[in-house]
């Protein structure tokens, strides 16, 4: 994923300094979007970085989160953040990047069509909202873990 955000940066930065006449032509074989201009090449590429890197923070959140469920203890007050952290950001992403393919296709096809990929929004909604409640889950076991700890 981040060899695409590269990739992404690479055409964003050729496009704006160098030559975006080439980066057209490339894009321009794709069954998306119908690009023409420079000004929709660079917006596509920007909205393509800010995605592809929310993607990258997600992924970078999760592997943090794991890693510390396996080294350290359970029912952490960062484990808690984190899982809620993720389950929001799932959430808000494919969102916006549905609101984003609604626009885009609407202003540069010229069309005004609901593509609507069901049961992968609907996952991918559903990996948020299973996060955020694993979350409350956890934050339910780090108050019960805190209260035995006091007992004991």
């Amino acid at each position: 994923m981040i060899l695409g955000w590269v990739i992404i940066f690479a055409f964003l930065v050729f496009s704006i300094f160098i030559d975006s006449d080439k980066i057209l032509e490339i894009v321009s074989d794709s069954e998306g979007l119908i690009i023409n201009t420079q000004r929709a090449l660079i917006s596509v590429l920007i909205y393509g970085l800010i995605s592809s890197g929310f993607w990258i923070y997600i992924i970078r959140l999760a592997r943090n989160l794991m890693d510390n469920l396996r080294e350290g203890p359970l029912f952490t007050r960062f484990q808690v953040a984190s899982l809620k952290l993720i389950g929001k950001f799932l959430i808000l992403i494919t969102i916006i990047d549905t609101i984003a393919n609604f626009i885009f296709e609407m202003i540069f096809n010229n069309q005004l069509q609901i593509k609507f990929e069901f049961s992968t929004f609907l996952l991918v909604i559903s990996i948020g909202l299973f996060m955020i409640f694993l979350s409350n889950i956890f934050e339910k076991a780090k108050s019960y873990k805190e209260e035995n700890e006091l007992t004991v």
